[in-house]
């Protein structure tokens, strides 16, 4: 599958000696540089009363960080077996079934699908588990419908910026909102140079800084890696 002249790709998140090796196989030349880092918060007592407080509250997830986070103190919450648990990513989904959770997705990875798909529900309450950079359709969302609603900060993003030579790079890809940020906040790039996004919500925010967006037809590395070695070998 190999091209003969091998393309450098940036990817602004690590990533595992499996999607290495499959860029490898491409003939893609990849280097791995985090751009966010991840820190998961512990969740107060107070935070444990609260989400107990409701038990009639249906739970948002979305993020595959918010699952970990709160995993920890499942044994501690109640009336788990009366929810419906809604999850955005299929990696997200993953790690609820981790903890035996299984998760209703909408039809596409992102957070106005999964709007589409509460509006379809019948119940009045919901706890957003989130991190601290989080979008705010869904809250706009349930107070416009005047829901009953918590969010529970359970997970930080930081913006890591490491240095890189930008002008190596033919294609620079991004799994995530937070690391567009962070990337553009210290670096431009010049228009030949491609973007490539693992999901809608990145692909929209690239188009503020790139004309040469593409987004991956999966959710997943191996997926974008594919997009990456379509897109420019041809």
């Amino acid at each position: 599958m190999s091209s003969s002249v091998k393309k450098n790709i940036l990817f602004t998140r690590s990533l595992s000696p499996e999607h290495l090796k499959y860029a490898e196989e491409l003939g893609l030349n990849v280097t791995a540089k985090p751009f966010i880092q991840i820190d998961l918060m512990p969740i107060s007592k107070e935070k444990i009363d609260l989400i107990n407080s409701k038990p009639n509250a249906d739970w948002i997830f979305t993020s595959q960080n918010a699952v970990k986070s709160i995993s920890k103190h499942l044994s501690s919450l109640d009336a788990l077996d009366k929810k419906k648990f809604f999850a955005v990513g299929l990696k997200t989904a993953e790690e609820l079934l981790k903890n035996g959770i299984q998760a209703l997705l909408p039809e596409v990875h992102n957070s106005q699908s999964l709007i589409d798909l509460l509006e379809k529900q019948d119940n009045t309450s919901y706890i957003h588990f989130s991190g601290n950079l989080r979008q705010n359709s869904i809250c706009h969302f349930m107070t416009e419908k005047e829901l009953d609603f918590e969010e529970v900060e359970c997970y930080q993003t930081n913006l890591h910026q490491p240095d890189v030579a930008i002008a190596d790079f033919n294609g620079i890809c991004f799994c995530s909102p937070s690391a567009v940020h962070s990337f553009f906040s210290k670096y431009t790039i010049k228009e030949t140079v491609a973007c490539f996004a693992i999901g809608s919500t990145s692909a929209v925010l690239l188009l503020d800084y790139s004309e040469h967006v593409v987004m991956s037809e999966n959710t997943n590395v191996y997926s974008l890696l594919d997009t990456c070695y379509n897109y420019l070998n041809t």
